[in-house]
């Protein structure tokens, strides 16, 4: 519901009966949370997927296959991309069409439109320094580590949130304890673990904390947690780089390709809100996917179009390329520190 334009998060998570010895389990409730308000026209951006890894040709007017002209150009055979300039097909000849830039066509039968994901990370409430999480799956409680699920447990949904109380093992697994006796598996949760300011970061500083084995991200000022959010970082074949960085180039909006034809090759269009840290890696939106908290990028950390469009605003850099190849700019004041880990 709105209040003052910003989205309340209610998590009204109710104590159920327990599943086991008759006692009782509950889960934590996390009330009282914030979405960030966020608005730009690029959320509200149309975009498709080309069908399969197929090329596609691209013509100057819809119908110029059928009148004998060529095309303009090739969309590559891999993981491809488009923006649309609306998302609605153009019919000729019997034939739809759509069409993804001025005066660029392809038939509509090689895209597939997309929505983009709708999640959104949380602002923390000052004081907050409790180990939490965010629920990936929709997932069952259960009472104790290891515990079968049963036909009456409690159901969180999908990206909800939940404090984190112990972690302990059980059947060769991590379990986590949510709440006076209820449990959840590790791999179904994506903790935000507090962390200390790096060396180098001033105590009012602004900073960024991104862990792979979690896949999260939280923004600090300082020491103090101030957003924190679900992401997609590289997996094993295509690993995100590791260490301290600081965004020395940011753009709204541009293309974004690379990998090897035949194999692993992208070619994405108009991805919003790059912030690169490192060579050609990036914090930046992803269109294409709504898997945040799994791992799904060529080795950039990929978020949601809203929390990519927040952080674009809250962090710094230039946003014109350094002169000499994919150095900083010494001239231009340091960009916000970048720290990944596992």
């Amino acid at each position: 519901m709105a209040n003052n334009g910003v989205l309340l998060l209610a998590l009204a998570l109710m104590v159920q009966p327990a599943l086991a010895e008759g006692g009782d389990f509950c889960v934590t409730e996390i009330t009282g949370l914030v979405r960030p308000k966020v608005e730009a026209d690029l959320l509200h951006i149309p975009y498709a997927l080309v069908n399969g890894k197929q090329t596609v040709p691209v013509y100057a007017a819809p119908g110029d296959d059928g009148r004998g002209k060529a095309p303009l150009r090739y969309l590559p055979a891999g993981y491809v991309g488009v923006s649309l300039e609306s998302p609605d097909s153009i019919e000729v000849e019997g034939e739809e069409w759509y069409q993804i830039n001025r005066g660029e066509y392809v038939r509509a039968e090689t895209l597939a439109p997309v929505t983009p994901s709708s999640h959104q990370g949380i602002m923390v409430p000052p004081g907050q320094d409790k180990l939490f999480a965010w629920v990936l799956f929709t997932s069952q409680v259960v009472s104790a580590p290891g515990a079968l699920t049963e036909l009456d447990a409690l159901t969180l949904p999908e990206r909800s949130l939940v404090y984190i109380y112990e972690i302990t093992e059980a059947n060769g697994e991590k379990w986590c304890n949510i709440g006076c006796g209820g449990w959840l598996p590790y791999r179904r949760l994506g903790l935000v673990i507090p962390r200390q300011r790096p060396d180098g970061v001033g105590a009012t500083e602004r900073w960024l904390d991104v862990s792979l084995n979690e896949q999260t991200l939280t923004a600090y000022e300082g020491n103090r947690m101030i957003f924190s959010t679900l992401i997609s970082a590289g997996d094993s074949r295509f690993p995100t780089v590791r260490g301290s960085f600081r965004i020395y180039f940011k753009t709204e909006r541009r293309k974004m390709s690379g990998g090897v034809a035949g194999d692993d090759l992208y070619f994405l269009e108009d991805v919003l809100w790059q912030m690169f840290f490192y060579q050609g890696y990036a914090l930046h939106a992803s269109y294409w996917h709504d898997i945040f908290g799994l791992t799904s990028s060529h080795g950039c950390v990929n978020l949601s179009p809203k929390d990519a469009r927040w952080l674009y605003q809250w962090t710094t850099g230039p946003e014109a390329l350094p002169r000499k190849g994919r150095t900083a700019n010494r001239q231009s004041p340091p960009g916000t520190l970048i720290w990944i880990h596992d």
